[in-house]
């Protein structure tokens, strides 16, 4: 299993008028995360889209347990738990404050 750490610092404009991050901003964080586990693996996304690979979301679940706030560092750990078969590649990512 590959396993990639990857920090965010939580911006203003992620926040709620509390300064919790909004529910919405995590699927952001996570791409955000997917993404740069991919490029560590030195397969740059944008580079694979122009030979013609695409790595679409096809499903999303996500569990809150704990909020985020604003100017927080948070680390968000991307494990690649099946290898890429015909049509899909699953990952499991964890954010933690």
């Amino acid at each position: 299993m590959y396993t990639h750490i990857h920090h965010i610092r939580v911006r203003y404009a992620d926040t709620d008028q509390m300064g919790y991050v909004y529910y919405g901003t995590y699927a952001n964080y996570y791409e955000e995360a997917r993404s740069e586990s991919i490029r560590a693996l030195g397969f740059p996304y944008k580079e694979m889209e122009l030979n013609g690979l695409m790595l679409p979301v096809t499903r999303m679940n996500i569990k809150y347990i704990a909020p985020a706030f604003y100017d927080e560092m948070i680390t968000v750990r991307t494990m690649i738990c099946e290898l890429p078969g015909r049509t899909n590649m699953r990952y499991t990512m964890k954010l933690l404050s």
